[in-house]
């Protein structure tokens, strides 16, 4: 948030557009600091008035003209001590090279090399190397201080977390969920929550809807903006037409360089044909890695091995069905009608996902509509183990996933026993 020390919270870019600027000085970047305290005193300037005394800012009408000050600031105060009693409260100085802050409730010291760590995830305060500087700098904070009125009175209140600094599952920051508890994340009515281009998604008889005409040229996607999901377990109903493809979008990521709807993911496949719906796909990655019916075992090189089959049951479109997947550590397993699809499990580091977006998807093809209502998901905890090739054999008898599309005449599965 805005209240923290770092960078992202304390430094925004100022932009001054002043068409009485001669055309020569304009489009200046300049590097002096700027703080919110001079735009006061910079207006008093433009309109020839003279700033009171009591003003702590300066006039920024010098830089904007062209002539940068000679005896301009070298370095900027900056505090935090608003909702004290759930905010840590901080005082401090930035130079163009360093920034020391302190904590003044917890007893806390922060001290960030800009130039060699500028993304300040080194805090340098016990480096003897940063010793001088930071007494400077500590020496800078109390005068600053002084100048401007004193230290902070004692707090009044006791300090109170706003949210636990490591929370069961990180979902639950925004959700506010409770253990063993099922919400709701669609209310059946708008698409509020939800992120997704309006010509493909609406809400109809109060069902999430996807519905294209046949002419879309690329996979779309509506996503859930509450929250990303790890570990996790889903509920929800499902109604697909006909000639449907479809598919549940999870531990995914947003695909901007294909377009702002795209999404890359694992896929819990949703069409009528009974052999992939429900299977485990993966989307702009490593496509089918589980058809419907098979316990699979993705290695550790990425090759899917077949290790053991599930009945294949067939459900027809145009009624509801409910779909549950559970996903904990990289074991995913879905079902349809409590009829478990698919059961697999990632040892792939270098490819597998352990959290991302959750969304839905339109399918390049033929016309087609999905709904999706009674969406509920369940947070599971963050830390949960996962399997591992030291526990997680594959048996010499398991066969290849066969790939997407028509394989080449006369391909047979390779087998785990003959692997090279």
């Amino acid at each position: 948030g805005k209240w923290s020390h770092f960078e992202e919270s304390i430094q925004v870019p100022m932009i001054i557009a002043d068409p009485r600027v001669p055309r020569d000085k304009q489009g200046k970047v300049s590097t002096l600091p700027a703080l919110n305290i001079d735009l006061p005193a910079t207006f008093l300037d433009w309109a020839g008035l003279v700033s009171p005394e009591r003003f702590d800012g300066r006039s920024l009408k010098p830089i904007v003209d062209g002539d940068e000050p000679t005896n301009w600031r070298s370095d900027t105060f900056h505090e935090h001590f608003a909702v004290r009693h759930r905010i840590p409260a901080y005082e401090g100085i930035r130079t163009s090279t360093h920034k020391y802050v302190r904590y003044v409730d917890h007893n806390t010291e922060f001290l960030h090399d800009l130039k060699k760590d500028p993304d300040e995830l080194v805090n340098r305060v016990s480096d003897p190397k940063y010793s001088e500087i930071l007494e400077k700098l500590r020496e800078r904070t109390n005068q600053r201080i002084k100048e401007l009125g004193g230290p902070l009175d004692p707090p009044t209140q006791k300090f109170t977390t706003s949210t636990p600094p490591h929370p069961l599952a990180s979902s639950d920051l925004s959700l506010n969920t409770q253990k063993e508890r099922f919400v709701s994340i669609f209310n059946g009515k708008n698409l509020n929550g939800w992120t997704g281009d309006k010509r493909y998604w609406s809400v109809k008889d109060g069902a999430l809807t996807g519905i294209t005409d046949g002419s879309l040229k690329k996979n779309r996607f509506i996503t859930w903006n509450a929250s990303t999901i790890r570990n996790f377990e889903l509920l929800l109903k499902v109604k697909f037409s006909d000639r449907a493809n479809s598919g549940i979008q999870y531990r995914s990521k947003m695909l901007p360089e294909i377009g702002l709807d795209v999404a890359g993911g694992y896929q819990c496949d949703i069409m009528p044909r009974e052999n992939m719906n429900g299977m485990v796909y993966e989307e702009k990655g490593r496509r089918i890695l589980s058809y419907t019916g098979q316990k699979v075992i993705v290695d550790q090189k990425g090759q899917p091995w077949v290790i053991g089959q599930i009945p294949v049951k067939k459900y027809p479109p145009n009624v509801w069905h409910e779909y549950r997947v559970l996903v904990r550590g990289n074991h995913h397993q879905h079902w349809i009608e409590d009829h478990k699809t698919a059961d697999f499990i990632d040892l792939d580091e270098d490819n597998r996902a352990l959290g991302g977006v959750f969304g839905f998807q339109v399918h390049v093809g033929p016309a087609m509509q999905i709904q999706f209502k009674d969406i509920r998901m369940k947070h599971l905890p963050d830390n949960l183990p996962l399997r591992t090739s030291a526990d997680t054999k594959i048996p010499p008898s398991a066969y290849g996933v066969r790939p997407q599309g028509t394989p080449k005449k006369g391909w047979v599965p390779p087998r785990y026993q003959n692997r090279k």
